[in-house]
């Protein structure tokens, strides 16, 4: 069967099929059966139904890409063919990562299965973006599959202590009360994993820790999986402090939200500095999700595009 597929005018199309026509060969490669060719900003192709389907939501996700300011390469292009996001009567088949025995989850676009894989195959991770876009629940899968896998002995989660909208200080009931409440998000997503008892077991015995970002001060972590939080209510002095805890076989994974900054003075916030100087060291790779990453209710993204950042 024949198809066409239009190249937005305003999308330079070299963008897409890259130098050279590069990606464009490359899906060639990859779809051997199926006569691609290019005219203009129309895409021709030729072949089953199947195959020149998923080739065109291929396409459609490069655009996608291209608008979010990403530059599109090979590997971009490989993943996009392994997930198959193909539309199935309503339902999408995305990509099964197993995590822990008899517990799995589903990539649902191409920029949390590249998060996923950074984190397995760097140093020191940072997952930048707005709610809803799965950055803290991937870092968590990912540090629980380490675990799983014995690559790691101990799982550190940690967050600043600044709730949004009031100071710890005036908050009722002792340190742990104060600060338990603001740390439920970690909790729930290890519990997703391993079950409350066998969560509670791994906390008593010290190979699970969930603690302020203060309680850091002083340690290094070795054969660990550290992951910061809210990174965006971190001073910068405050998460040097956290990287340098990086002990031997140990990663880090810092999330955070750069519009969701809960500070005295948004300047005070070290986390778009901080990645920004550490943007050369190889080791150290950044994910930035966008307002097409939420895999909330759709309308959670609408209402991040009306309001303004605080």
């Amino acid at each position: 069967m024949s198809f066409e597929k239009e190249i937005p005018s305003n999308v330079e199309v070299v963008n897409i099929l890259g130098i050279n026509d590069k990606n464009l060969k490359y899906i060639k490669s990859v779809f051997p059966n199926v006569l691609i060719n290019v005219r203009g900003n129309t895409i021709f192709i030729e072949g089953q139904d199947k195959d020149a389907k998923e080739i065109m939501r291929i396409f459609d996700e490069m655009v996608m890409m291209h608008d979010n300011g990403q530059n599109i390469e090979e590997t971009d292009i490989a993943i996009l063919s392994d997930i198959k996001d193909i539309q199935n009567h309503g339902e999408k088949k995305i990509s099964s990562i197993s995590i822990i025995e008899n517990k799995s989850i589903k990539v649902k676009n191409i920029n949390q299965y590249k998060y996923m894989d950074l984190i397995q195959n760097s140093t020191v991770t940072f997952g930048i973006g707005p709610a809803g876009t799965g950055k803290t629940f991937l870092a968590v899968a990912a540090a629980v599959k380490m675990y799983s896998e014995h690559k790691i002995k101990k799982i550190v989660l940690t967050r600043p202590a600044v709730e949004a909208g009031e100071r710890l200080g005036y908050l009722p009931g002792d340190l742990s009360q104060k600060i338990d409440p603001y740390l439920v998000p970690l909790f729930d997503s290890l519990e997703y994993f391993f079950g409350n008892e066998v969560l509670a077991y791994l906390i008593e015995k010290r190979n699970i820790e969930i603690v302020p970002l203060a309680y850091m001060r002083g340690r290094t972590l070795s054969n660990a999986c550290i992951i910061l939080d809210e990174a965006q209510n971190a001073t910068m002095s405050q998460i040097k402090m956290f990287l340098t805890r990086l002990g031997e076989n140990s990663k880090i994974i810092i999330t955070g939200d750069e519009s969701q900054i809960d500070l005295y003075s948004k300047d005070n916030s070290g986390l778009k500095k901080t990645r920004k100087i550490l943007s050369k060291i190889d080791e150290i790779t950044v994910m930035e999700f966008q307002n097409t990453d939420i895999v909330r209710n759709p309308i959670v993204s609408k209402i991040l595009e009306i309001f303004p950042d605080k």
